[in-house]
Protein backbone atom coordinates (compact mmCIF):
# COMPACT_ATOMS: atom_id res chain seq x y z
CA UNK A 1 0.00 0.00 0.00
CA UNK A 2 2.66 2.39 0.89
CA UNK A 3 4.68 1.95 -2.62
CA UNK A 4 1.14 1.84 -4.41
CA UNK A 5 0.04 5.61 -2.40
CA UNK A 6 3.16 7.57 -2.90
CA UNK A 7 1.77 10.75 -2.53
CA UNK A 8 -0.10 10.16 0.50
CA UNK A 9 1.11 12.23 3.18
CA UNK A 10 -0.35 10.40 6.41
CA UNK A 11 -1.68 6.83 6.81
CA UNK A 12 -4.61 5.97 9.68
CA UNK A 13 -5.55 2.77 10.98
CA UNK A 14 -8.84 2.41 13.22
CA UNK A 15 -8.59 -0.76 14.96
CA UNK A 16 -10.53 -2.06 18.24
CA UNK A 17 -10.70 -0.96 21.15
CA UNK A 18 -8.04 -3.49 23.24
CA UNK A 19 -5.25 -1.80 21.08
CA UNK A 20 -3.58 1.76 22.46
CA UNK A 21 -4.26 4.44 20.19
CA UNK A 22 -6.68 7.63 20.06
CA UNK A 23 -10.08 6.86 21.07
CA UNK A 24 -13.35 7.36 18.27
CA UNK A 25 -16.49 6.13 19.62
CA UNK A 26 -18.79 5.24 17.31
CA UNK A 27 -21.84 4.11 19.29
CA UNK A 28 -22.87 2.40 22.06
CA UNK A 29 -21.16 -0.91 20.74
CA UNK A 30 -18.03 0.16 18.61
CA UNK A 31 -15.20 2.04 19.79
CA UNK A 32 -12.38 2.29 17.22
CA UNK A 33 -8.88 2.89 18.38
CA UNK A 34 -6.78 5.51 16.05
CA UNK A 35 -3.14 4.92 14.81
CA UNK A 36 -1.40 7.81 12.24
CA UNK A 37 1.30 7.08 10.73
CA UNK A 38 3.70 9.98 8.84
CA UNK A 39 5.36 9.42 5.56
CA UNK A 40 8.86 10.54 5.50
CA UNK A 41 7.51 13.11 2.74
CA UNK A 42 5.85 14.80 5.69
CA UNK A 43 8.81 14.84 8.10
CA UNK A 44 11.70 14.04 5.49
CA UNK A 45 13.09 17.73 6.67
CA UNK A 46 13.00 16.55 10.24
CA UNK A 47 14.81 13.21 9.37
CA UNK A 48 17.34 14.85 7.34
CA UNK A 49 18.05 17.34 10.01
CA UNK A 50 18.95 14.24 12.66
CA UNK A 51 20.61 12.26 9.59
CA UNK A 52 22.74 15.27 9.26
CA UNK A 53 23.61 16.18 12.79
CA UNK A 54 24.19 11.96 13.37
CA UNK A 55 26.86 12.07 10.47
CA UNK A 56 28.76 15.02 12.10
CA UNK A 57 28.82 13.43 15.45
CA UNK A 58 30.43 9.83 13.75
CA UNK A 59 32.25 11.25 10.65
CA UNK A 60 33.78 8.70 8.32
CA UNK A 61 37.49 9.09 7.72
CA UNK A 62 36.33 9.44 3.50
CA UNK A 63 33.05 10.60 2.27
CA UNK A 64 32.56 10.11 -1.33
CA UNK A 65 29.44 11.95 -2.90
CA UNK A 66 27.24 10.11 -5.97
CA UNK A 67 24.16 11.29 -7.27
CA UNK A 68 22.42 12.31 -3.54
CA UNK A 69 24.33 9.54 -1.98
CA UNK A 70 27.00 9.77 0.88
CA UNK A 71 29.46 6.46 0.54
CA UNK A 72 31.11 6.46 3.92
CA UNK A 73 34.53 4.70 4.32
CA UNK A 74 36.41 3.99 7.64
CA UNK A 75 38.27 0.94 7.44
CA UNK A 76 34.83 -0.93 8.31
CA UNK A 77 34.69 -0.07 12.01
CA UNK A 78 30.93 0.62 12.46
CA UNK A 79 28.58 0.68 10.20
CA UNK A 80 27.55 3.59 10.44
CA UNK A 81 31.05 4.97 9.19
CA UNK A 82 30.88 2.53 6.52
CA UNK A 83 27.87 3.22 4.93
CA UNK A 84 25.96 4.41 1.71
CA UNK A 85 23.29 7.29 3.19
CA UNK A 86 20.66 8.45 0.88
CA UNK A 87 20.16 11.76 2.11
CA UNK A 88 19.34 13.92 -1.30
CA UNK A 89 17.26 13.94 -4.95
CA UNK A 90 18.73 11.12 -7.06
CA UNK A 91 18.55 10.59 -10.64
CA UNK A 92 20.82 7.80 -11.91
CA UNK A 93 18.96 4.45 -12.21
CA UNK A 94 19.03 2.16 -9.02
CA UNK A 95 20.61 -0.79 -10.22
CA UNK A 96 23.19 1.42 -11.80
CA UNK A 97 23.98 2.95 -8.44
CA UNK A 98 24.44 -0.13 -6.46
CA UNK A 99 26.77 -1.80 -8.74
CA UNK A 100 28.68 1.31 -8.44
CA UNK A 101 28.50 1.23 -4.70
CA UNK A 102 29.00 -2.45 -4.42
CA UNK A 103 32.52 -1.90 -6.50
CA UNK A 104 33.66 0.84 -4.41
CA UNK A 105 33.01 -1.21 -1.57
CA UNK A 106 34.74 -4.31 -2.67
CA UNK A 107 37.75 -2.54 -4.02
CA UNK A 108 38.12 -1.52 -0.60
CA UNK A 109 37.85 -4.92 0.50
CA UNK A 110 34.40 -4.06 3.00
CA UNK A 111 31.12 -5.70 2.80
CA UNK A 112 28.32 -3.21 0.70
CA UNK A 113 25.96 -1.66 3.35
CA UNK A 114 23.03 0.25 2.92
CA UNK A 115 21.18 2.69 5.63
CA UNK A 116 17.67 2.10 4.73
CA UNK A 117 15.14 4.38 6.76
CA UNK A 118 11.49 3.11 7.56
CA UNK A 119 9.11 5.05 5.46
CA UNK A 120 11.64 5.67 2.44
CA UNK A 121 13.74 3.49 -0.09
CA UNK A 122 10.86 1.23 -0.24
CA UNK A 123 12.25 0.06 -4.53
CA UNK A 124 16.09 0.20 -3.12
CA UNK A 125 15.08 -2.33 -0.07
CA UNK A 126 13.58 -4.26 -2.14
CA UNK A 127 16.29 -5.01 -4.85
CA UNK A 128 18.60 -5.16 -2.41
CA UNK A 129 16.76 -8.03 -0.48
CA UNK A 130 16.71 -9.80 -4.41
CA UNK A 131 20.36 -9.21 -4.08
CA UNK A 132 21.01 -11.71 -0.87
CA UNK A 133 21.41 -8.32 1.62
CA UNK A 134 20.96 -9.04 4.98
CA UNK A 135 18.83 -6.89 7.29
CA UNK A 136 21.18 -6.12 9.91
CA UNK A 137 20.75 -4.10 13.33
CA UNK A 138 17.77 -2.36 13.29
CA UNK A 139 17.64 0.98 15.02
CA UNK A 140 15.88 3.51 16.60
CA UNK A 141 16.62 7.57 16.72
CA UNK A 142 15.55 8.62 20.14
CA UNK A 143 15.14 12.25 20.94
CA UNK A 144 13.86 14.50 23.81
CA UNK A 145 13.55 18.57 24.55
CA UNK A 146 15.86 19.21 27.24
CA UNK A 147 14.47 23.06 27.76
CA UNK A 148 12.70 21.82 31.13
CA UNK A 149 14.13 19.11 32.21
CA UNK A 150 16.88 18.64 35.03
CA UNK A 151 19.70 16.66 35.61
CA UNK A 152 21.35 15.17 38.52
CA UNK A 153 24.82 15.54 38.83
CA UNK A 154 27.39 13.21 40.34
CA UNK A 155 30.67 13.00 40.79
CA UNK A 156 32.45 12.42 36.98
CA UNK A 157 35.39 13.70 35.16
CA UNK A 158 34.51 15.52 31.86
CA UNK A 159 37.22 16.92 29.15
CA UNK A 160 36.48 18.90 26.26
CA UNK A 161 38.99 16.96 24.05
CA UNK A 162 39.49 13.07 24.08
CA UNK A 163 42.39 12.05 26.66
CA UNK A 164 44.34 8.96 26.28
CA UNK A 165 42.96 8.19 29.77
CA UNK A 166 39.68 8.10 28.29
CA UNK A 167 40.46 6.45 25.18
CA UNK A 168 41.94 3.43 27.36
CA UNK A 169 38.92 2.70 29.24
CA UNK A 170 36.97 3.03 26.07
CA UNK A 171 39.13 0.12 24.67
CA UNK A 172 39.00 -1.73 27.68
CA UNK A 173 35.56 -1.69 28.37
CA UNK A 174 34.64 -2.64 24.42
CA UNK A 175 37.87 -5.21 24.75
CA UNK A 176 39.71 -3.70 21.68
CA UNK A 177 42.88 -5.76 21.52
CA UNK A 178 43.10 -4.93 17.43
CA UNK A 179 45.43 -1.51 16.66
CA UNK A 180 43.25 -1.10 13.36
CA UNK A 181 40.00 -0.27 15.21
CA UNK A 182 41.82 0.94 18.34
CA UNK A 183 43.44 3.76 15.57
CA UNK A 184 40.36 3.84 13.56
CA UNK A 185 38.11 4.74 16.68
CA UNK A 186 39.91 7.31 17.62
CA UNK A 187 40.58 9.59 13.95
CA UNK A 188 36.72 8.99 14.06
CA UNK A 189 37.06 10.93 17.57
CA UNK A 190 39.30 13.38 16.40
CA UNK A 191 37.87 14.21 13.30
CA UNK A 192 34.57 15.43 14.69
CA UNK A 193 34.53 19.24 14.39
CA UNK A 194 31.81 20.56 16.68
CA UNK A 195 32.03 20.86 20.47
CA UNK A 196 32.61 17.51 22.25
CA UNK A 197 32.02 16.69 26.58
CA UNK A 198 34.11 12.86 27.26
CA UNK A 199 32.49 11.56 30.81
CA UNK A 200 34.51 9.22 32.71
CA UNK A 201 33.05 7.98 36.21
CA UNK A 202 35.85 6.70 38.63
CA UNK A 203 35.62 4.21 41.69
CA UNK A 204 38.78 3.76 44.05
CA UNK A 205 40.88 5.78 41.16
CA UNK A 206 39.78 3.34 38.46
CA UNK A 207 37.83 4.37 35.59
CA UNK A 208 34.42 2.28 35.24
CA UNK A 209 32.03 4.00 32.69
CA UNK A 210 32.25 6.35 30.10
CA UNK A 211 30.49 7.95 27.42
CA UNK A 212 30.66 11.21 25.17
CA UNK A 213 28.54 14.01 23.58
CA UNK A 214 28.72 16.62 20.80
CA UNK A 215 26.60 19.41 20.42
CA UNK A 216 25.81 20.91 17.14
CA UNK A 217 23.56 24.11 16.68
CA UNK A 218 21.78 23.27 19.99
CA UNK A 219 21.22 19.43 19.47
CA UNK A 220 23.37 17.55 21.68
CA UNK A 221 24.07 13.89 21.07
CA UNK A 222 25.00 11.12 23.25
CA UNK A 223 27.07 8.19 22.68
CA UNK A 224 29.67 5.49 22.96
CA UNK A 225 28.16 4.73 26.89
CA UNK A 226 29.57 1.63 28.16
CA UNK A 227 30.19 0.76 31.59
CA UNK A 228 32.71 -1.65 32.68
CA UNK A 229 31.36 -5.24 33.08
CA UNK A 230 32.11 -5.89 36.58
CA UNK A 231 30.20 -2.29 37.39
CA UNK A 232 26.80 -2.93 35.66
CA UNK A 233 23.64 -2.36 37.57
CA UNK A 234 24.83 0.27 39.56
CA UNK A 235 23.32 3.05 37.56
CA UNK A 236 26.12 4.36 36.06
CA UNK A 237 24.91 4.61 32.74
CA UNK A 238 21.77 7.11 34.00
CA UNK A 239 25.12 8.76 35.79
CA UNK A 240 26.78 9.19 32.50
CA UNK A 241 23.95 10.49 30.31
CA UNK A 242 22.94 13.20 33.40
CA UNK A 243 26.08 14.35 33.42
CA UNK A 244 26.60 15.06 29.85
CA UNK A 245 22.93 16.46 29.43
CA UNK A 246 23.20 18.89 32.66
CA UNK A 247 26.43 19.82 31.06
CA UNK A 248 25.29 20.22 27.19
CA UNK A 249 22.18 22.33 28.64
CA UNK A 250 24.38 24.52 30.43
CA UNK A 251 26.39 25.11 27.02
CA UNK A 252 22.97 26.15 25.32
CA UNK A 253 21.36 23.05 24.02
CA UNK A 254 18.00 22.56 23.80
CA UNK A 255 17.50 19.06 22.35
CA UNK A 256 19.14 15.89 22.60
CA UNK A 257 19.41 12.84 20.46
CA UNK A 258 20.59 9.41 20.24
CA UNK A 259 20.67 5.72 18.67
CA UNK A 260 19.62 2.44 20.41
CA UNK A 261 19.97 -0.98 18.60
CA UNK A 262 16.24 -2.46 19.18
CA UNK A 263 17.71 -5.51 20.62
CA UNK A 264 19.33 -3.42 23.43
CA UNK A 265 16.49 -3.61 25.99
CA UNK A 266 18.43 -1.96 28.63
CA UNK A 267 19.37 0.65 27.15
CA UNK A 268 16.61 1.15 25.35
CA UNK A 269 14.77 1.42 29.29
CA UNK A 270 17.23 3.39 30.36
CA UNK A 271 16.68 6.05 27.78
CA UNK A 272 12.93 5.46 28.01
CA UNK A 273 12.76 6.30 31.83
CA UNK A 274 15.13 9.41 30.78
CA UNK A 275 12.72 11.16 28.57
CA UNK A 276 13.68 10.06 25.16
CA UNK A 277 11.11 9.35 22.35
CA UNK A 278 11.47 7.81 19.06
CA UNK A 279 11.01 9.84 16.14
CA UNK A 280 11.95 6.96 13.50
CA UNK A 281 13.74 3.73 12.78
CA UNK A 282 16.58 2.27 10.15
CA UNK A 283 18.07 -0.32 9.38
CA UNK A 284 21.42 -2.01 7.36
CA UNK A 285 21.25 -3.95 3.96
CA UNK A 286 24.19 -5.36 4.22
CA UNK A 287 26.61 -7.87 1.78
CA UNK A 288 29.60 -9.22 2.48
CA UNK A 289 32.56 -9.45 0.39
CA UNK A 290 32.60 -12.67 -1.65
CA UNK A 291 35.82 -14.66 -1.31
Amino acid sequence: MLQQYTQAVAWKLDTILQEKGEEHIINEKITLIGYERMTVTACEGEIRLYEELSLNSHPAIQTMCYDGWLLRFANGYTARANSVNMLYPSTIELETKVEECEEQYFSKQLPCIFKIIDGSNHALDEMLQKRDYKVVTPTDLLVMDITKKEFERKACIITNEVTDEWLHAYFKFKKFMDYENCNTATQILQLIQNETLYCQIEQDGVSVACAFAVIERGYVFIGNVIVDEKYRGKGYGQQLCENLLAKAKEQGAHTAYLQVVQSNQVAYNLYKKLGYRKIYSYWYRKKDLER
